[in-house]
């Protein structure tokens, strides 16, 4: 238990709970604005559009050079960045002068600084710990990161009531501020400086290389890439789903979106007891199989009670599959490839989001939201059944040595 009381790792558990709140509080101020302003469901989803493509963008470019950064830093200056992008939308609001238009560009800015956190803070995480309490590591830092998120969009609603939107985007100031202020303690890595000549080309193809060594590593990508098509298509269309489809409230709807969060936390709870599932194939595949009958149930569901109990099923069965996916990652990929190769993970992960929300936003306005999740199940479950019936992902269940004779240059 020592080495979770480190104290780099109690701050960056700090910090990172703190980040999650405020990303939450964001994505709840901003959705429920550009809904008040606009009414338009295609604008909802073209804030998705607008927060994921320049999220992708800045890990294409940005993710070869972490390993070259301190860890830290990086953090820092995501934190910072994300909490300049909100303190413009307060004054704006403050003034009486704020927009759609506005609000775009302050996502924009918001998903340019968030990629810089992730991998920078899994690739300091796998440094930190060693192989052995990964799996429990990651599991108290996510548990406590959805523990954060699903008070989030209650407790947002709540503040939104009774204070109204300027004192939400105070606090999401504050809070995104005091979690950069808190890293600025953490212990700085010492690594292996590499190459001086690395060219961001060759710095990005090492990463890329790397999924030639482990191909069943691309393939869980490309199967991440699918569901998450589904869900940027879903994410963004909640929020009317709740309101006209289900006939509920904001309230309904932040309870949906916290009851995600519980989900995930106690999937989360379950990974660091359960460690290390001998049979990972069935684990990971069977989370995404359930993922989408969940998803498909939400078609058919016109009371408010049976939303709740799905969302809170897709967020466990969500977490258990993200923590042995991390931890499988982790496992196999040497110190100083891991900003890179999470890097190029995350881009192939996050590529079907904006996809997702154009065509979600697009069907939902054509046709309505039954038509929209029975296609979004439908999905999901014809990719796992595919994943299923793939040898490569057999290879979920084999041990395997870090690999550390990736050349620089393969």
């Amino acid at each position: 238990m020592k080495v979770y009381m480190s104290r780099s790792f109690v701050i960056l558990w700090i910090a990172q709970s703190a980040s999650a709140l405020g990303s939450t509080f964001t994505t709840f101020i901003i959705s429920f604005l550009v809904y008040q302003l606009s009414d338009s469901l295609i604008f909802m989803s073209l804030t998705w559009i607008l927060f994921t493509v320049p999220n992708i963008i800045m890990n294409l470019i940005a993710g070869p050079y972490i390993d070259k950064l301190q860890y830290k830093s990086v953090m820092i200056f995501s934190e910072l960045m994300r909490a300049l992008a909100i303190s413009v939308i307060l004054v704006f609001s403050v003034t009486g002068g704020l927009t759609i238009g506005l609000l775009f560009a302050a996502t924009v800015v918001f998903g340019l600084a968030e990629p810089l956190f992730r991998p920078a803070g899994m690739a300091y995480v796998a440094y930190l710990l060693p192989k052995s309490k990964l799996q429990r590591g990651n599991a108290l830092l996510e548990g406590t990161m959805q523990l954060t998120m699903m008070l989030g969009p209650a407790l947002g609603g709540v503040l939104l009531a009774f204070l109204g939107p300027n004192f939400v985007l105070i606090l999401i100031t504050s809070v995104l501020t005091v979690s950069g202020g808190l890293l600025l303690f953490l212990t700085k890595i010492q690594r292996e400086r590499s190459t001086a000549g690395e060219r961001w080309f060759q710095m990005f193809k090492e990463g890329i290389g790397f999924y030639r060594v482990f191909p069943v590593l691309f393939w869980i990508g490309i199967l991440m890439l699918t569901i998450n098509f589904s869900t940027g298509a879903a994410q963004p269309m909640f929020l009317p789903y709740i309101l006209e489809h289900i006939g509920g409230t904001e309230l309904h709807y932040g309870i949906f979106m916290s009851l995600f969060s519980i989900g995930m936390m106690l999937g989360s709870v379950t990974a660091g007891i359960w460690q290390s599932p001998k049979n990972l194939r069935v684990v990971m595949l069977g989370s995404l199989t359930c993922s989408g009958f969940a998803m498909a149930t939400l078609a058919f569901t016109t009371t408010i009670w049976v939303a709740w109990v799905v969302s809170a099923v897709q967020g466990f069965i969500a977490m258990l599959f993200t923590i042995n996916n991390t931890t499988f990652y982790q496992k196999r990929v040497p110190e100083h490839l891991r900003g890179r190769v999470f890097a190029v993970r995350t881009i192939l992960a996050q590529a079907g989001i904006p996809l997702g929300a154009g065509v979600g936003g697009l069907l939902a306005e054509a046709y309505n939201f039954t038509v929209l999740f029975i296609i979004l199940g439908g999905l999901i479950l014809l990719s796992t059944i595919l994943a299923w019936s793939h040898k490569i992902f057999y290879e979920l269940n084999k041990e395997h040595t870090m690999a550390k004779g990736v050349s620089h240059g393969d």
